[in-house]
């Protein structure tokens, strides 16, 4: 992928600093920068309260942590950041056209940093309804967003980079087509709203064997249409009466759409990092919310509580992102059953001589995920090891089958079959 920004960002860090401490510090000040661009553009759409609440919802939310206790991470806080300040400048162009250089600049930011910038001119004429304002007045701050982000697909052309290239396919997600991945995203899309709203359990890793892909009809599938409705219901009753709940809602749809695997299949279900820009949609909405609670009092409490329930989930979270060991670990405490997991796990097994769960572990792994060549592989290389011919053939055939370009695949299938002769 190319993402000219944030390549530029770490190569000026480079040239200050190799120290990690750098970059990392850098990253927490981009995510501050964001929290508080989103508050102001909180404050524009919904008055001062409901961006007060907003931006420190948003500045502790759980669900962050993983966007910016990694470096790569700056991807997504650099596109939030200039998604936002485009929407701000876009407000204020309604007044001031100068501001439309400022849509510009911050849409090509955005985009430059990360391709989920796309839906940045329908959140423009989504900001001008929420404002009420002519669908005229949209028109000049869309054009000015939209025109960056064909210039970096056009320039995508010259640097030889696949356009809307997702890195991959979802495992669990292989062979199905829009309709059938839109019904399978269903029942995991809850997901999304639990991270949202009760991100007490974190994971780096939501795969299959940790999350289960159907596109049949389970109780799950019924449980994800019921709340899509009741969201959808909720919305327009509350486009008037609590605005703010309509726009975060209606956000959510709308930047999560790059990730969801519906328009444009990606490389995962369900990843945390992804989240950061569509979650300001949740944050607005619950400021909304609590806005709308009369009792001065009660209203603190709540927020006071969310703000400190946050704070210290992201303060816990942080260490699991520290190196790759603790990251290991914590992944093995919190996706036990991810293919990915099994997969490492079954590595390690092997390495210390213990090849019996060696192999146990990484059938598993490719049971979760059986048109995924790496596992195969590397379990077939073991056999190999051993003078276990067929059992390597066997995972060797199927793995060039699945992947005819698997030139490593296909190379150790000949030494396999030369060997057994």
């Amino acid at each position: 992928m190319w993402r000219p920004a944030v390549m530029s960002s770490w190569a000026v860090d480079y040239r200050i600093s190799s120290s990690p401490h750098w970059f990392h510090a850098i990253n927490v000040m981009w995510a501050a920068l964001a929290a508080a661009v989103f508050a102001l553009l909180a404050y524009e759409l919904a008055g001062p309260g409901v961006g007060l609440i907003a931006g420190l919802l948003f500045a502790v939310h759980p669900v962050h942590v993983e966007a910016i206790a990694n470096v790569v991470g700056r991807a997504e806080l650099m596109a939030a950041t200039g998604f936002a300040a485009a929407l701000v400048c876009a407000i204020q162009a309604e007044r001031r056209p100068r501001f439309l250089i400022g849509v510009a600049v911050a849409a090509a930011l955005a985009i430059g940093a990360k391709e989920i910038a796309v839906t940045l001119p329908a959140a423009v004429f989504l900001v001008s309804r929420a404002r009420r304002s002519p669908v005229e007045a949209a028109w000049r701050p869309a054009l000015a967003a939209t025109l960056p982000i064909v210039v970096y697909f056009i320039m995508h052309g010259f640097v030889g980079i696949r356009t809307f290239y997702g890195g991959g396919l979802a495992v669990g997600l292989e062979h199905l087509n829009l309709v059938q991945r839109t019904w399978a995203m269903v029942p995991l899309s809850i997901q999304w709203w639990r991270l949202f709203l009760f991100p007490a359990h974190l994971s780096a890793d939501y795969s299959p064997g940790e999350l289960t892909v159907s596109f049949g009809l389970t109780i799950w599938h019924a449980v994800g249409v019921f709340m899509w409705t009741g969201l959808g219901v909720l919305a327009w009753r509350t486009r008037r009466s609590v605005p703010g709940i309509a726009i975060g809602l209606a956000w959510i749809v709308i930047t999560i759409s790059p990730v969801a695997n519906v328009v444009m299949p990606t490389e995962f279900l369900v990843a945390e990092r992804t989240l950061f820009l569509p979650s300001f949609g949740a944050c607005l909405a619950l400021g909304a919310a609590a806005m709308a609670i009369r009792s001065r009092r009660l209203r603190t409490a709540l927020v006071v509580a969310a703000l400190g329930a946050g704070a210290a989930r992201s303060i816990v979270r942080v260490p699991a992102w520290h190196d790759d060991e603790t990251h290991y670990q914590a992944l093995r405490r919190e996706a036990p059953r991810s293919y990915r997991v099994l997969w490492l796990e079954g590595r390690d097994e092997f390495a210390a001589g213990r090849w019996a769960g060696g192999e146990r572990l990484l059938l598993a792994s490719i049971a979760f995920a059986p048109e995924l060549t790496g596992p195969r592989y590397e379990l077939a290389q073991y056999y190999m090891k051993a003078r276990l011919w067929q059992p390597a053939i066997r995972q060797l055939e199927v793995s060039v089958a699945l992947d005819s370009s698997f030139t490593l695949g296909r190379e150790a299938l000949r030494v396999a079959r030369d060997s057994a002769r």
